[in-house]
């Protein structure tokens, strides 16, 4: 073989030697970006998980709510009618409530510190306040759920106390119209009558004020008293008349009027719905406890419209 052909032998298996090796870091160039394509589905994937746990985790919320809201109207209105049949739900489901936001609260922790993307983790973060917030109106909420049925029921005994008032009142009238026809007797029974019923009413009124000392239904007692006093002092008047005793009479009679009207200026100081007072020692003894709970929901509230804002721009 001459030098020649010598040399481009050599030079054609350089050649080849060169076209092995660019095949070869082909090869561990595509093999890298395969493996880089890879881990970036995974990492998708993952992403996409986590997503989806902290969406599960809201839907534990909006659960809950159902009966958060259920509280939340309590609150807003102890002594509504529908509230009695509201907190027998919330008793029987407030457990559970519980439970559903201690699972929705590990979902969002365990992802909050997960997800990649800064808005989502937001979101997480918000939905951690959002479950404290709202375990917080449970808190407080069912202090005031349990509390406001004993008040509830003290308002109704108190209603009850005062329609005895306006049943007494109609007997009243009805004595004075007897006693203007000069019916002493029947004037006179009417006005037992009405005594009566002011007894009774006093009766229940001292025994709400025991069962309910934060509630001072003393102005309502003390008036029932003074028409008491008064029902006395026309039954003396009555009975003066049918012993032809007509100065002991007239005495009598005016002793009865100026009892009434100093009851009439008791009954001006009076509420227009007499069991606002225990009303109004509701509001007074818990309002601690009510502006912690307004505290908890306008936290719930501001975490809820960072959420809202993001499930409404990804349609979620």
């Amino acid at each position: 073989m001459s030098i020649e052909q010598e040399i481009a032998r050599r030079k054609a298996r350089r050649r080849k030697g060169r076209i092995a090796a660019v095949s070869v870091v082909v090869a561990a160039s595509l093999v890298i970006v395969s493996v880089g394509v890879w881990t970036w589905h995974c990492q998708v994937i993952e992403q996409q998980g986590y997503e989806s746990e902290l969406m599960d985790a809201l839907r534990l919320v909006t659960e809950a709510d159902e009966t958060i809201l259920q509280i939340d109207a309590i609150v807003d209105d102890p002594f509504a009618a529908e509230s009695e049949g509201k907190r027998q739900d919330v008793l029987s489901s407030v457990e559970q409530t519980k439970q559903l936001l201690i699972d929705a609260d590990g979902k969002a922790r365990n992802v909050s510190e997960k997800l990649s993307d800064p808005s989502v983790r937001e979101v997480a973060n918000q939905t951690v306040i959002s479950i404290t917030a709202r375990q917080g109106m449970i808190t407080q909420g069912m202090q005031l759920v349990e509390t406001s049925e004993d008040a509830e029921q003290a308002a109704k005994e108190c209603d009850a106390a005062w329609q005895l008032v306006l049943d007494a009142d109609a007997q009243v009238r009805e004595a004075t119209k007897l006693a203007g026809r000069n019916e002493v007797d029947a004037s006179k029974e009417n006005t037992l009558e009405a005594k009566e019923t002011f007894s009774r009413s006093l009766g229940q009124l001292k025994s709400l004020q025991a069962d309910c000392p934060t509630a001072d239904v003393s102005p309502l007692i003390e008036y029932v008293e003074k028409r008491m006093e008064a029902m006395d002092l026309a039954v003396q008047s009555d009975e003066a008349l049918t012993a032809k005793n007509k100065d002991e009479a007239i005495a009598r009679n005016d002793a009865y009027n100026a009892a009434e009207e100093e009851a009439a200026t008791m009954a001006a100081a009076l509420p227009s719905d007499p069991k606002q007072l225990v009303k109004d020692a509701y509001f007074a003894t818990w309002a601690e406890v009510i502006r912690n709970y307004a505290g908890q929901r306008a936290a719930a509230g501001a975490s809820d419209a960072v959420i809202r804002d993001y499930l409404g721009a990804q349609g979620k």
